[in-house]
């Protein structure tokens, strides 16, 4: 991370996890990112390739009275690939007798924007949502038990610096380069 401008931080509302993302430029001026999980509990380091991340604790599954899981939300793309990932992962330990929960799928760029990549990332408890927004101005809705893709489009045609919960609504606020304020929120 020495050699990485520090884009966002973020610790989970229990305290034991948190995480450090940082973007850097290689040789061929390609803009990549690094992710470091670290586990308060174990003194553990987790390092990642990734631009977004946020933590979620949901239910993610069917099962009566199986409660929320404490969830690791990211944007995964290793260097040696061109594959945007969205990755859903449990952290801690699982429930005796549960498999730790993962849900994973390809992020799926609009055509319009060649290099794009996510800047910022926030998960809706309320709805099971996971939302995205992109260098490019485009907002991605994702359902976290799935990461399934459920809507997508542009909200933005300059960079976004600021991205935040309204905690009234469970949508979120961005405020881009030029100053803009649109809330985005779920239609229910």
């Amino acid at each position: 991370m020495a050699n990485c401008q520090i884009m966002s931080y973020d610790v989970d509302a229990s305290e034991k996890w948190c995480y450090l993302i940082g973007l850097y430029s290689d040789a061929n001026r390609n803009i990549l990112s690094h992710i470091q999980l670290y586990s308060v509990e174990r003194s553990m380091a987790m390092p990642l390739e990734g631009y977004a991340a946020c933590f979620a604790d949901m239910p993610v599954t069917d099962v009566p009275g199986a409660g929320n899981t404490q969830l690791f939300c990211f944007c995964e793309r290793k260097a040696a690939e061109q594959t945007h990932r969205i990755i859903c992962t449990e952290v801690g330990t699982p429930p005796a007798g549960q498999t730790k929960f993962k849900s994973m799928s390809e992020i799926q760029f609009a055509p319009d924007a060649p290099g794009d990549f996510p800047m910022f990332m926030q998960a809706s408890a309320k709805y099971g949502l996971l939302f995205m927004i992109t260098k490019a101005g485009y907002f991605y809705m994702y359902e976290i038990s799935k990461a399934a893709l459920v809507y997508r489009h542009k909200v933005s045609q300059e960079l976004g610096v600021a991205f935040v919960r309204n905690v009234t609504t469970d949508g979120m606020i961005l405020v881009n380069k030029a100053g803009q304020v649109s809330a985005i929120n779920v239609d229910e």
